[in-house]
C-alpha cells in the first residue's frame, strides 16, 4: 500500500474512527461510567433501527418489542438458570429475531400507513402480554434482582462485570463488532437492494427483486441487534422493566434516529448520545424536561430532516467549496 491508498483510506474511515476513539475515552470525560453506558446500548439500538429506517425505508413503532424480548430473555434466563454469559446472550438474540420473524412477515403484508400501524398493535401486543403475565415477568413490577454474570472463557479468562468500567468495555466490544457487521451490511449488494427499496420500491420490483422478502431480512436482522441491545442493558440494570416493550422506548428510539441523522450509521449514534446526555441533564433542572425535547424533536422534523449529522456534512461540504475557491 502506498501512502495516497494509506490517506483515502483513512479520510474514508475518518468518521468510523474518530467515533471510535470518543468511545474510547466516553466514560473518563462524563460525570460517571453508567451514562456513557447507556449511551454504548442505545447507540446499538438506533442503529440497528437505522437499517430499518434509513437503509430500507421502513417506519415501525415495534422496536421496543425486540429490545424489551431481549431483556425479559436474558434477565429470567440469568435470574432462574445463570447459564454462562453468552448464552443468555445469544438467547436474546435468537428470540428477538424470532418475533422479528413473525412481525416482519406480518407487517411487510401491507405498506405505508398500514404497515406502520400494524407494527404499532404487534407492540402494544407484547406490552399487554408482559404487563399480565405476572408471574413469568412480574408485571408492572418488572424483574428485579438480575445479577450481572461473570465473563467466563474456560481456560482463558474468568473477568467480573460487577465493575462499570469493566461493563462498559464489555458492551464496547459488542457494539463494534455489530457497527462493523451492520456497516458491511449496508454497503453489500444486499444494502444496495435495501437502499433501492427505500428510493422506489416499484422499480426494484420492475428488475426482479422481491422487496417483500428483502424488508423481512432486513426486519430480522435489525431484530436481532435491537434484541442483543435489549440484553446488554437488562445486565446494565441489573432489572427488566415493563416499559422496555412499551411505546416510550420506540419512541425514543425513532427520536434518537431523527435527530442524529437516518441512513448514515453515524447520524443515530449522535442522536443517541444527544438524547441520553440532554435527558440526563435536564431531568435535574426541571421535571417538565420532556417539552423541551419535544420541541426539539418538532424542530428537527421541520427544519433539519438530516438530523446533526446532516448538518455537519453540509458545513463540510461548504467548508470544501471555500476552500476550492481560494484556490
Amino acid at each position: 500500500m502506498n501512502w495516497d491508498q494509506w490517506r483515502k483510506g483513512f479520510q474514508k474511515h475518518f468518521s468510523t474512527l474518530l467515533t471510535l476513539a470518543i468511545f474510547l475515552i466516553l466514560p473518563f470525560i462524563l460525570p460517571y461510567t453508567a451514562l456513557a453506558t447507556e449511551v454504548l446500548i442505545f447507540g446499538l439500538a438506533t442503529i440497528a433501527f437505522d437499517l430499518l429506517l434509513g437503509y430500507t425505508g421502513i417506519m415501525m413503532f415495534c422496536q421496543a418489542s425486540f429490545f424489551g424480548t431481549g431483556a425479559y430473555i436474558t434477565g429470567l434466563l440469568i435470574h432462574h438458570f445463570q447459564p454462562n454469559i453468552f448464552v443468555s446472550m445469544g438467547a436474546a438474540i435468537f428470540g428477538a429475531a424470532l418475533l422479528a420473524l413473525f412481525f416482519g412477515y406480518m407487517s411487510t403484508q401491507r405498506t405505508g400507513t398500514y404497515c406502520v400501524l400494524l407494527t404499532l398493535a404487534f407492540n402494544e401486543l407484547i406490552f399487554f402480554i408482559a404487563y399480565q403475565w405476572k408471574t413469568l415477568t412480574g408485571g408492572s413490577d418488572g424483574l428485579r434482582n438480575i445479577p450481572r454474570p461473570h465473563l467466563e472463557l474456560p481456560g482463558l479468562l474468568n473477568l467480573s462485570l460487577f465493575s462499570e468500567t469493566h461493563f462498559y468495555f464489555f458492551c464496547l466490544f459488542f457494539f463494534i463488532v455489530s457497527f462493523i457487521i451492520i456497516r458491511k451490511i449496508t454497503e453489500s449488494p444486499f444494502g444496495r437492494v435495501l437502499q433501492g427499496i427505500r428510493e422506489n420500491e416499484v422499480r426494484a420490483q420492475a428488475i426482479g427483486f422481491d422487496t417483500r422478502l428483502f424488508k423481512l431480512a432486513s426486519f430480522v436482522i435489525g431484530g436481532a441487534f435491537m434484541g442483543l441491545a435489549g440484553s446488554l442493558y437488562a445486565m446494565f440494570m441489573n432489572f427488566v422493566d415493563i416499559n422496555y416493550v412499551a411505546f416510550d422506548t420506540s419512541g425514543k428510539i425513532v427520536m434518537m434516529e431523527l435527530i442524529g441523522g437516518m441512513g448514515t450509521l453515524l447520524g443515530p449514534i449522535l442522536g443517541a448520545g444527544i438524547v441520553t446526555l440532554a435527558s440526563d441533564i435536564a431531568c435535574a433542572y426541571w421535571e417538565r424536561w420532556l417539552l423541551i425535547l419535544g420541541a426539539v424533536f418538532v424542530a428537527f422534523v421541520l427544519f433539519a430532516r438530516g438530523g446533526v449529522w446532516g448538518i455537519i456534512e453540509n458545513l463540510r461540504d461548504r467548508v470544501r467549496i471555500l476552500r476550492l475557491k481560494e484556490e
